[in-house]
């Protein structure tokens, strides 16, 4: 998620004040108590041979005697050495760690059963609080450019492609996946310097830049007022953790000046796969879902519906907002349509429907 620069601030996490070392657990073999007939027997009776590893017991200290304590496991008495602080009555928390070849336990100390309550991470806690606490973590992930795709109108689709593609490509949601293409080979430096994550690094060396060391920089209004601005990483890791949680986000911004699209973009899961197509068992992968808001000079507001299917095909529903861009749509959807299959798109479905408000 974040360049170098802002890992070291970003992620770390001061040391523990706690610098107790803290006892591990420990390894301890266990050699049953035979009375006399089963000391006398050529093979005595095995021990523990029932236990699937990893297993966990307690056992019940009874004894000690010369560092040697008798504890009773599972119903058996067995002899083990441990640590010295030990007493009888004492209850051990043990895991079967197998036979080597007599029995062995993995002993846990007092301070080893009280970590074995699940506990979150200081980076997890981190990762949570910005989830919870920035403003609209409710909402879906929303790219904004800062300013028009293409400087102007552009009727080849090829172009916008390419301008819509680099948009969501180079929107910073998917730049561990693109830091780990470039450091095989697959991916350019140029194209991760488009990136906002390298974005805000260039602007804040930029910034540093203009105010060198040992200048004094006035504190602007919010941070006068002690409302710390938000920082526009945290935002951008939050949309990042909220598109792995659901593969889901909306592209909100202008193709060219004056020219408005929504964009919103969603991975169908293979529950929602397997639910509509049921009767397809030979179907696999996954689908995507995109909803297009426009608004056209000749027909109006636009909502282009497109999904597509495992095998690639297209189903496409156009509903335009006004009754007569309905009729111009109806009489070129064979044009369309043909357009569609010369630019290589298998085409499912291809419909127009009236918007009628519900």
């Amino acid at each position: 998620m974040f360049p170098v620069q802002f890992m070291a601030r970003m992620m770390d996490a001061p040391l523990s004040r706690d610098t107790t070392p803290r006892p591990v657990s420990g390894l301890v073999p266990v050699q049953a108590v035979l009375n006399a007939t089963e000391r006398d027997q050529t093979t005595p009776r095995p021990t523990f041979e029932h236990l699937a590893l990893g297993q966990t017991l307690t056992g019940l200290v009874k004894s000690l005697s010369k560092g040697l304590a008798l504890v009773e496991i599972d119903g058996q008495t067995v002899a083990m050495r441990l640590p010295p602080e030990t007493a009888p009555g004492d209850t051990l928390r043990l895991r079967f760690a197998g036979h080597m070849p007599q029995p062995v336990f993995l002993l846990a100390t007092p301070q080893a059963a009280a970590s074995d309550t699940p506990q979150l991470s200081q980076t997890a806690r981190m990762l949570s609080d910005l989830m919870q606490h920035l403003p609209g973590h409710n909402a879906l992930p929303t790219v904004t450019p800062n300013g028009p795709l293409l400087d102007q109108p552009n009727a080849n689709p090829a172009v916008m492609a390419l301008a819509l593609r680099t948009a969501l490509v180079r929107s910073g949601l998917f730049y561990e996946s693109h830091l780990a293409n470039w450091a095989v080979g697959q991916d350019s430096l140029d194209g991760l310097m488009q990136e906002p994550q390298n974005r805000l690094v260039a602007t804040e060396t930029a910034r540093a830049a203009a105010n060198p060391a040992g200048t004094l920089a006035l504190p602007n209004t919010a941070e006068a007022a002690g409302d710390k601005p938000l920082n526009p990483m945290h935002a951008l890791l939050s949309q990042q953790l909220q598109v792995l949680e659901s593969p889901q986000f909306v592209w909100r911004g202008e193709v060219w000046p004056g020219q408005p699209l929504e964009w919103h973009l969603r991975q169908e899961t293979d529950t929602e796969q397997g639910q509509a197509h049921a009767d397809a068992a030979n179907d696999a992968g996954t689908g995507w879902e995109s909803h297009l808001k426009l608004s056209l000079p000749q027909l109006g507001n636009l909502t282009v519906h497109i999904k597509l299917d495992a095998h690639q095909a297209f189903s496409i529903r156009m509903v335009p907002e006004q009754p007569e861009s309905e009729t111009l749509l109806q009489q070129n959807r064979g044009q369309l349509a043909k357009r569609l299959a010369d630019a290589g798109c298998a085409l499912h479905s291809l419909t127009v429907q009236h918007d009628d408000g519900t």
